[in-house]
């Protein structure tokens, strides 16, 4: 198969994951394979080889769709609200994008928990998620501390994944259970940001030593 950037073909890959929540609204994303995602699209697949698309990459297009809807969310945010608060409402909105297509998305996330590769890429996509979704309520995510909170979210994101595929239609357990998770990765975010200034401080300490010892005068000849 010929590799190229498939996110040069976007109205490619739009064809191509609406094709993907049609047929997962009816199967199994196990049982979708390329070639039925084409003919479902009207499309070739030589062109799909060509663009270097894989069922990765519309599975990769459709979870960044989420993402946006997470994000366009930011403009109903109220700006003086608590960052935790804004936080829920950013990763709800991402939840309510997903139960429009619930079928699918039930179909798709099933299948990925018993394929070792797209449950690895899954847990990637939602370090993304976590970082969009800090960024989106004005959390910088491009320091050692950051690097803590992304990974917490991202931990409690793919908890509240789990929890959403038994959920109703009222998503009053995915609610429950995002504000609580919110709640308590307040605390694992102050422990692992304490960790980092502990860790920034001793490598300054280092460096401070280090320097100190190079200016040093030499000992006296005896």
């Amino acid at each position: 198969m010929i590799h190229r950037d498939p996110t040069l073909h976007a109205p490619f890959l739009k064809a191509l994951g609406e094709a993907a929540l049609a047929l997962c609204a009816e199967k199994s994303w196990a049982e979708v394979s390329l070639l039925s995602l084409c003919q479902e699209a009207g499309k070739s697949l030589a062109a799909c080889a060509e663009a270097g698309i894989t069922r990765f990459s519309v599975t990769e297009y459709l979870d960044q769709m989420l993402d946006r809807a997470m994000l366009e969310a930011v403009a109903d945010l109220e700006a003086e609200a608590p960052s935790r608060d804004r936080l829920f409402d950013v990763v709800m909105a991402r939840f309510d994008a997903k139960q429009d297509q619930r079928a699918a998305w039930v179909s798709i996330l099933e299948a990925d928990a018993q394929e070792p590769a797209a449950g690895f890429a899954r847990a990637a996509r939602r370090l993304r998620t976590a970082a969009w979704a800090l960024e989106a309520v004005g959390i910088s995510t491009d320091s050692l501390k950051a690097t803590a909170r992304v990974l917490g979210l991202a931990r409690r994101l793919r908890k509240m994944e789990a929890l959403w595929l038994k959920d109703d239609a009222d998503l009053s357990k995915t609610m429950a259970g995002l504000d609580q998770t919110l709640r308590e990765s307040e605390e694992w975010v102050d422990r692992g940001e304490k960790l980092a200034d502990f860790l920034k401080s001793g490598s300054l300490r280092r460096t401070r030593s280090k320097a100190a010892d190079e200016h040093s005068p030499e000992d006296p000849q005896a």
